[in-house]
């Protein structure tokens, strides 16, 4: 197996474009604070596409010129548009019951133990 130069070593990523390797590849704990950002924020824009990486096996990696480009991308779009993210994150909350899951449950229990209320009794 012959081994790489690291210093010309190059990678295709998948979209075709080529990837030096001359910097090392960022972790998403590296990308969130080069980005400022939450870890959990990067890998979820980089899971929903949002954000390009590498995967390298299971990991995502970044280069900071990968990210640098995706930024001048961001800040050159209106605002509106940059905020899908959150439109999808909005999108799944008003899905979502308005009830905690114990409560949810607590409350279906306690209606069918009453169909009808029919095991409440008025004072008259």
């Amino acid at each position: 197996m012959a081994r790489l130069n690291k210093t010309s070593a190059q990678a295709q990523a998948g979209g075709g474009e080529v990837v030096s390797l001359d910097e090392p590849l960022l972790d998403c704990a590296a990308a969130a604070a080069l980005l400022n950002v939450r870890v959990s924020w990067v890998r979820d824009a980089a899971r929903l596409g949002h954000l390009p990486c590498l995967r390298v096996g299971r990991h995502l990696r970044f280069t900071r010129v990968m990210l640098e480009d995706w930024l001048v991308v961001q800040l050159a779009r209106p605002p509106a548009a940059g905020r899908a993210y959150a439109a999808a994150a909005a999108t799944l909350r008003a899905n979502a019951s308005p009830f905690r899951r114990s409560t949810q449950a607590a409350l279906l229990a306690s209606l069918a133990e009453r169909p009808n209320g029919t095991g409440v009794e008025r004072e008259g």
